[in-house]
């Protein structure tokens, strides 16, 4: 009874918690997408997830389609959470001394535990997502309670069905490969380096478990409308078992990095995140709980080390919010194991000490800890971020159109919008970094009702033939603000919502320009739209899409010479609003005031924007981001400070000018229009030989400044 009623406690938590539809979260879009259709995912393909949440979702009765494969995501992990408790029973009975009054002492006490467990941050989080992660906690910690079995009541029996959960669990996710030393110790044990019949049969066990995966070349001939890779033959299969696409690493986030570079950071945010779920209070038993003095101690401390130290060298994740994001979702199986340990140090520390309603305090303190500090965080009931994205991207297209999506969150989630809904046929979304690929190209031809022209989306020239092929056909193209885009030849891209629209120069670029109808009259807003990364990565990132779509129709306004309408002002007031820590619109606000001639005002934003340039320069350093990114940023900076020493001039400010344009210098000391900007300060105030000096380091710079050339012929001798 004790475990029905702890299964449902943990699971109606996450049924109150999770998404309502397609949830703002990585692959989740894919996932119900594919779950769906019973197509295949990304690489390695996850054929279990794949046909478990095909089969359950439809025994379901209630919700959307989406909704119901989040709530199996719960379901995996309260179970996980119900074969954890048995364990930590096992785990106190067999190791305490048997007194009977004591039984019902640590059967709460484990209740508790797993509470606390099931209500850490990133367990809870992908409990209300339709990902694949909280199945894989499941197989694992039944891997790790058939271990102990096996170790303790010494019954062969057990290992059979462990091989055969080992395999079976790799076809649900390939990192469960990391929890391979439990049983090749059981293996070794067994086989004493010998190839008997009984390790014979633990392999055809292991193989049996592994066979799922022959789902993917099976489904892939049935030409599913989702056919990731197509791995009908045996190079595409094992390409994407290798993941070859993503580098064989977790995310090609980190092909730009050296071997090592990023460990210490990932290795600083994965004892953070231990120490936030457990506190210091919690990290005391676990350290008591390692015992390396048996082979399942051993096992267990080798299974944590490669699915943590060793998995966080080979991701190599750079420390910013998108990397980590990916990141954490990976430690599920080394808390795992960080659990396992709190209970064993717990136990230990009763034998030595036998405080045990001290310890009941303790555990009691983290899962209230737990509760406060994530129920805000994760009660995603009321999250339609990605949902509402699809609606509005949607809502804004006119017939006949070819969207080019990147991320994967709006790319998922318009995927389900698509595939699972059934919505604008007439639209069709365009993969940006797999339109090169041969089995893409396939699938959309199967998928799609008229002709699209394909080719590789990498460069200027491919970008620029797509475009004006596709335009031939009669489709009007858009990119969404996730996309990163070359300079196109003969091309402009002009603010449309949430889209940019690519047009030919000869268009007339400002006929039915309604920007701001979509935001005030189509667009649905339902929660806080304002960038937050504490509170959600994912849901985040949708909202600077946003911001970046109110900030460019301003700007191409104030292009256009548009820049005394109210509703410049409003697009770039609203995109700040959005996303304060981005600093160009508080810049763009500088400008428009400038062209205004209200130099107080756009001093103000001038000064706003130069302060959140530089705090952004350090968010680079921070996140390592790649020197480019960082010097463009630089350069940018630079740019505002220029403007906010030209505001400060024209307000007879001299000195104040005259520290701008330096200030502009130290982050860019090629800017020549710095140097010619302190030679007429200078000018004013009549020192002819700083006015020299700038005026020819101005020209070393850019011999062709026309001003500078003449300004310094006419200089007194």
């Amino acid at each position: 009874m004790i475990y029905l009623v702890l299964f449902l406690n943990i699971f109606l938590i996450y049924l109150y918690c999770s998404f309502p539809t397609i949830a703002a979260y990585r692959d989740s879009g894919e996932m119900a997408t594919v779950s769906y259709i019973l197509g295949i995912p990304h690489p390695p393909g996850y054929p279990l997830y794949t046909i478990l949440s095909y089969l359950l979702s439809r025994m379901l009765k209630f919700g959307n389609f989406a909704y119901r494969v989040n709530v199996l995501s719960g379901i995996f992990s309260a179970l996980t959470g119900i074969i954890l408790f048995h364990l930590f029973n096992k785990f106190t009975f067999y190791i305490l001394p048997k007194k009977e009054n004591e039984k019902f002492f640590w059967l709460f006490f484990n209740y508790m535990t797993i509470l606390c467990f099931s209500l850490s941050y990133l367990q809870w989080y992908l409990s209300v997502v339709s990902e694949m992660y909280t199945l894989n906690t499941l197989f694992a910690t039944f891997m790790i309670f058939l271990t102990f079995l096996y170790y303790t009541i010494k019954n062969n029996k057990v290992i059979y069905l462990l091989f055969f959960i080992f395999g079976l669990g790799i076809t649900n996710r390939l990192d469960l490969i990391l929890y391979s030393p439990l049983i090749l110790f059981i293996l070794i044990d067994h086989s004493k380096f010998r190839i008997d019949k009984k390790v014979l049969m633990l392999l055809t066990l292991f193989l049996l478990g592994l066979s799922c995966y022959m789902y993917l070349p099976i489904r892939s001939s049935n030409e599913p409308l989702i056919d990731w890779n197509n791995p009908q033959k045996l190079d595409r299969f094992w390409a994407s078992l290798t993941r070859k696409t993503h580098g064989s690493t977790l995310d090609l986030i980190s092909s730009g990095y050296k071997p090592f570079e990023n460990f210490k950071d990932g290795m600083i945010f994965y004892f953070r995140r231990t120490l936030e779920n457990l506190g210091l209070i919690g990290i005391i038993p676990v350290v008591l709980g390692i015992n390396l003095k048996s082979h399942f101690g051993i096992s267990l401390f080798l299974s944590w080390f490669l699915s943590s130290v060793y998995f966080i060298y080979k991701a190599n994740m750079p420390p910013n919010p998108h990397a980590l994001a990916i990141l954490e979702a990976h430690f599920l199986l080394p808390n795992l194991i960080v659990w396992v340990w709190f209970i064993l140090g717990i136990t230990y520390v009763y034998k030595k000490i036998k405080l045990k309603y001290f310890i009941f305090v303790a555990v009691s303190f983290i899962l209230v800890f737990n509760i406060f500090k994530n129920h805000k965080k994760l009660n995603k009931r009321n999250n339609f971020y990605a949902y509402d994205y699809t609606v509005n991207i949607l809502r804004t297209l006119p017939n006949k159109s070819i969207v080019v999506v990147k991320e994967d969150v709006q790319l998922f989630s318009l995927w389900y919008s698509k595939f699972v809904e059934s919505k604008r046929k007439d639209v069709y979304v365009i993969a940006a970094g797999l339109a090169g690929s041969s089995w893409y190209q396939e699938m959309t031809k199967r998928f799609f009702e008229d002709e699209i022209f394909l080719l590789p989306l990498t460069t200027s020239d491919n970008w620029s033939n797509f475009i004006d092929k596709n335009l031939k056909l009669g489709y009007k193209i858009f990119v969404t603000y996730d996309v990163e885009l070359p300079e196109i030849k003969n091309f402009i891209l002009k603010p449309y919502g949430l889209v940019l629209r690519v047009l030919p120069f000869q268009e007339n670029l400002l006929e039915n320009f309604f920007t701001d109808f979509f935001f005030e009259f189509l667009y649905i807003f339902r929660g806080d739209y304002t960038y937050n990364l504490e509170f959600d990565f994912f849901s985040s990132d949708l909202v600077e899409d946003y911001s970046k779509s109110l900030l460019n129709s301003g700007h191409w306004l104030t292009k256009y010479k548009l820049y005394n309408s109210k509703k410049v002002e409003n697009f770039y007031k609203h995109s700040i609003f959005m996303n304060s820590v981005y600093p160009y619109g508080y810049f763009e606000l500088g400008y428009l005031y400038y062209l205004k001639n209200l130099l107080k005002d756009s001093y103000i934003w001038y000064k706003i924007a130069a302060k959140k340039f530089e705090e952004y320069i350090e968010l680079a350093y921070k996140y390592k981001a790649f020197k480019e990114v960082i010097d463009e940023i630089k350069s940018n900076t630079a740019n505002c400070y220029l403007h906010l020493g030209v505001v400060a001039e024209k307000l007879n400010n001299l000195e104040t000018s005259i520290e701008f344009y330096n200030r502009a210098l130290y982050f860019n000391p090629y800017l020549a229009d710095a140097y010619y900007n302190l030679a007429v300060v200078y000018w004013k105030k009549l020192d002819w030989q700083k006015v020299r000096y700038y005026l020819q380091k101005t020209l070393i710079i850019n011999p062709y400044h026309s001003q500078a050339k003449y300004f310094i012929d006419k200089l007194p001798k």
